[in-house]
Formats: C-alpha cells, sequence, structure tokens
C-alpha cells in the first residue's frame, strides 16, 4: 500500500473513531477501532497488542465488560421468573429435573443483562455466574415465603410432631422450645436453598453467556 493509501486510511479511521460509538456498546464514545475488522470500540473494549488496538473477539477472548449495576436489576427479574415457575402448579415439577426453573432464570438473567447493555457476544465468565446466582437468590427467597405461608400454622404442625412424651421429655431437658426449633428450621432452610439455588442459577448464567447472541 502506499503512502497516500495509509494516509487515507488513517483518515477514514480518524473520521469513524470520532463520529461513530462503540460497535459493542453503543451508547459510549469510541476511542478507537479494531486494527483487524474496524469495528470501532470504547476503552472498556480495546485491547492493546504489539502497538495496535484490537477488539476482545479478533484476540479470541470474545468477552465484553459489564459493570455490577448492570446485572442486579436483570437478576432480580430472573430471579423472580424463575421463583414464581418454580411453586406455580403443575409445571413447578420440571424443577425436579435439575431445578430447571432455576437454571432458566438465571440464563434469562444474563440475556436480559446483555441485551439491555447492548453487549454482542459473551461477557466474562465470572460475571456471567454472578449474574445467574444473584436470580438463583432471589428465586430461593420467593420460593421459601411462598411454601412457608402455603404450610400454614408452623407451630401447630410442629406441636403434633412434638405429641409424643417422648419427644416432649427431650425438649424439656434440653431446655429448647418450640419456637427456637421454628426458627432455627426455617434459617438452614432459607440458607441451604439460597446457596443451592445460586449454584443452579450461576450454571444457567454460564450456559447462557456462552450463546454468545
Amino acid at each position: 500500500m502506499g503512502e497516500a493509501g495509509i494516509k487515507g486510511k488513517k483518515f477514514i479511521g480518524h473520521f469513524l473513531t470520532h463520529t461513530m460509538n462503540c460497535y459493542y456498546h453503543p451508547d459510549r464514545t469510541s476511542v478507537a477501532q479494531c486494527f483487524t475488522c474496524a469495528k470501532n470500540l470504547c476503552s472498556d473494549c480495546v485491547v492493546m497488542k504489539e502497538g495496535r488496538t484490537y477488539c476482545k473477539e479478533c484476540l479470541g477472548t470474545g468477552e465484553s465488560s459489564i459493570e455490577m449495576q448492570q446485572i442486579l436489576i436483570p437478576g432480580l427479574i430472573g430471579g423472580v421468573v424463575g421463583g414464581i415457575l418454580s411453586v406455580a402448579p403443575v409445571i413447578s415439577i420440571l424443577n425436579c429435573v435439575l431445578c430447571l426453573w432455576i437454571v432458566v432464570g438465571g440464563a434469562l438473567a444474563v440475556y436480559i443483562a446483555k441485551r439491555w447493555s447492548n453487549i454482542k457476544g459473551k461477557i466474562s465468565t465470572g460475571k456471567a455466574a454472578l449474574t445467574g446466582a444473584i436470580s438463583g437468590c432471589v428465586a430461593a427467597i420467593i420460593i421459601v415465603v411462598i411454601q412457608f405461608f402455603s404450610v400454614g400454622d408452623f407451630r401447630s404442625l410442629l406441636q403434633e410432631a412434638a405429641y409424643t412424651p417422648e419427644v416432649r421429655d427431650a425438649l424439656r431437658e434440653a431446655g429448647i422450645t418450640l419456637e427456637e426449633i421454628a426458627g432455627t428450621l426455617i434459617v438452614l432452610t432459607v440458607l441451604i436453598m439460597v446457596v443451592v439455588l445460586a449454584l443452579f442459577g450461576a450454571l444457567g448464567g454460564i450456559i447462557s453467556n456462552e450463546i454468545k447472541k
């Protein structure tokens, strides 16, 4: 390429860089172009290598950055969807298959996060897992609350369980009340569900992230 061609290419690149926004984040001003594909890139998407600027896809990473505040609302939405579907009549049975609705909620959360942030391609695996985990935590809380109120009088159920003299004597000797047992069981149930469903939600987020578009 002659000197005139090089200058022309530089001029076009300079013009496009300063008049167009980032290809991956249309709401951000571009600061450079990918040497390989000529996509406009913002500061978060630029990767320097051997003095040249590249996009992450051309270098093989294929990951776009996303901020923490950009995944919170999508995580909440995915959790609400996953939680409601998990307790809905009939279809909730699908949760018996590897907590399917929780996985779906995590996948939905990552999809929404990428759509709202105008991200084409993948985000980091860690952020995808975190988004899905947030969804799983929200779903766990919704499930526990709904199931707790559907059970009714939890204390009366414990009283029936502790009706036998042996159990009553054991509780009396240990100095434990039914209220303490109920509180402990509720806390343990919530903690276990939050951890387990956060893991399944993270799985859904990772799967969704691997589907780039």
